[in-house]
């Protein structure tokens, strides 16, 4: 199976069916996550402080490691060799030890999420909605 589409400008496009799945996973919300945090960091230029929140770096993360994926994925699909596959896996390695930093820091587990999540999406759906059925008999006054 070919996994690429080659465009009129000669560039390779990502097939929608093979990252999809991978981008629209359903991501849980707690309360707390619009709680802010602060983060203090030192350069050259002093002390600076970043205000952000839980969700977001909850999101940052999760936004990490699957560009991580996917980086990964495209080296095999597009079969790419020498420098081009090198600097994809030097970039995929860079960004999953920094979503791994944050996620050490908020104590989340990206690994154990994304299973969590596929173990959800295979149990069985229901089918039979009686919500429907009992709005329709509400309606038609049965």
């Amino acid at each position: 199976m070919n996994n690429e589409t080659v465009t009129p400008s000669g560039t390779a496009e990502l097939k929608r069916e093979i990252f999809e799945p991978i981008l629209s996973r359903p991501v849980e919300m707690e309360e707390f996550l619009k709680q802010e945090l602060i983060f203090s960091y030192i350069d050259l230029d002093g002390s600076h402080e970043l205000k952000t929140c839980y969700g977001d770096i909850l999101k940052t993360i999760n936004a990490l490691m699957d560009y991580t994926r996917m980086l990964r994925m495209v080296c095999d699909q597009w079969n790419l060799q020498g420098f081009h596959r090198a600097t994809y896996e030097y970039h995929a390695d860079k960004l999953q030890e920094i979503a791994r930093k944050y996620q050490t820091a908020i104590g989340y587990d990206y690994d154990a999420a994304v299973e969590k999540c596929r173990k959800k999406q295979e149990r069985k759906q229901r089918q039979d909605d009686i919500g429907e059925d009992a709005m329709t008999l509400a309606v038609r006054g049965r």
